[in-house]
């Protein structure tokens, strides 16, 4: 692992991700296969013990059913869980938003309906702060181009990728949540291109996921890009890994890392 000099002293988030369909958390291969591996609140629960300093919540199928399930499961995470939670999957309005912050989310995710409508990112920075709001960038590359998927990698949009981010940044996003459709679940490292496309057309911090699966893995974004925040699903529900003792490997290395909130 790289000594690492310090391009700041903003602490680095480790970030669980749990992508829920029909009540349970899930997880597949390139976004294909899922299969069930536990229960939000449980993992939640057990990832800020660790020392998760945000939870991310995705349902996998809200968009595609239209359909909002995560407030019920957000309440129940919020009573032992005091770290930020991101929640998304088919908010389309306002309103929508509305009843996942009720529940005890601190933002919201956004991407399928953004696409079809990039005002709503307008309408919910205006409603409820830029810092509330974080876009869901599913990529992956074809012919040479990183492309942009909805509906949890299902579907390939049409727009432009680097016309997209510039779009989502123009109408008031505050953070971008960045995954690699060719890595997810694969354990075979970030896709550090990927990383650099996003930040040279965005200035709001961006949080990286897919491919992770050693501290090696993490050490070597962090190393190398502006991530605010290091987004780990797989390397969390199969292989095992302890966020704190991922923590102290990193802080060994010289990264500046948050403290665990749940200490």
């Amino acid at each position: 692992m790289s000594n690492v000099t310090f391009r700041d002293a903003i602490p680095k988030r480790i970030i669980a991700r749990l992508d829920v369909k029909n009540g349970r958390v899930v997880k597949g291969i390139m976004m294909e296969g899922v299969q069930p591996v536990g229960d939000p609140v449980e993992m939640s629960h057990q990832y800020y013990e660790q020392g998760a300093d945000e939870i991310i919540l995705l349902d996998t199928v809200a968009s595609l059913y239209r359909r909002l399930e995560l407030p019920d499961i957000i309440t129940e995470i919020v009573k032992g869980v005091f770290a930020p939670v991101c929640a998304g999957g088919g908010v389309t309005s306002c309103s929508e938003a509305e009843k996942l912050f009720y529940s005890g989310a601190d933002k919201v995710c956004v991407n399928t309906a953004a696409i079809q409508n990039p005002s709503l990112i307008n309408q919910l920075s205006t409603e409820f702060g830029a810092q509330s709001v974080v876009l869901q960038l599913d990529a992956r590359r074809l012919n040479s181009k990183f492309r942009i998927f909805y509906n949890t990698g299902r579907d390939l949009s049409d727009v432009d990728a680097q016309e997209w981010l510039h779009v989502a940044q123009d109408n008031g996003i505050g953070e971008v949540l960045v995954t690699s459709i060719e890595k997810d679940g694969t354990g075979k490292g970030p896709d550090l291109g990927l990383i650099e496309f996003v930040e040279n057309n965005v200035r709001v911090p961006v949080i990286y996921g897919g491919g992770m699966s050693s501290v090696e893995h993490i050490d070597a974004v962090l190393s190398n890009s502006r991530a605010s925040g290091i987004v780990l699903a797989s390397h969390l529900h199969n292989d095992g890994a302890v966020i704190s003792d991922i923590k102290s490997s990193l802080a060994g290395s010289g990264h500046v890392i948050r403290e665990d909130m749940a200490a």
